[in-house]
């Protein structure tokens, strides 16, 4: 460990996953570029070729754990795997579920997709949905202004 400069960042470090279309982990790699423990913590990363078969799913925080929790992996490094899911799922589900083609594709198509209304930009009620979802979009009634409100129980004086 050797003393830093103010502004030094101490962790620098990459998770990559590839992933197909059903959701499973085809290639992972991860790499510290800056860490407290050199010659150490850059060792791990080959560690996380673990992830490879797992489907983002099907129980992948736990067995994610299983695989590379404790010094089976790097603790910041196996932490980033955690978000994995909501990540990938959010970014690429109107693109990864439009290419499975079911027998319940027309029941699916009545349904919501699940990604709205999980998160801001993707709120019912929000531009994203008007322009990408539109079947979906929600517009919230503006709130009646004060001064609307403070007329009308005069009138009712």
């Amino acid at each position: 460990m050797r003393l830093r400069k103010a502004g030094d960042p101490i962790h620098e470090m990459h998770l990559r996953v590839t992933i197909d279309t059903d959701l499973n982990v085809v290639d992972a790699d991860a790499e510290s570029l800056r860490m407290p423990y050199e010659g150490e913590c850059d060792q791990i990363g080959p560690s996380y070729k673990r992830l490879i078969g797992l489907n983002l799913r099907n129980n992948f925080r736990r067995k994610a754990l299983d695989r590379l929790g404790g010094v089976k992996g790097c603790t910041h490094i196996t932490e980033l795997t955690g978000v994995l899911p909501t990540a990938a799922i959010q970014a690429f589900a109107g693109e990864v579920y439009r290419t499975h083609a079911s027998p319940d594709a027309a029941a699916a198509e009545d349904e919501m997709p699940f990604q709205l209304d999980r998160c801001h930009a993707l709120r019912l009620d929000g531009p994203a949905v008007a322009k990408y979802y539109p079947r979906w979009f929600r517009a919230v009634p503006a709130p009646a202004d004060a001064s609307d409100a403070t007329l009308k129980k005069a009138d009712k004086r």
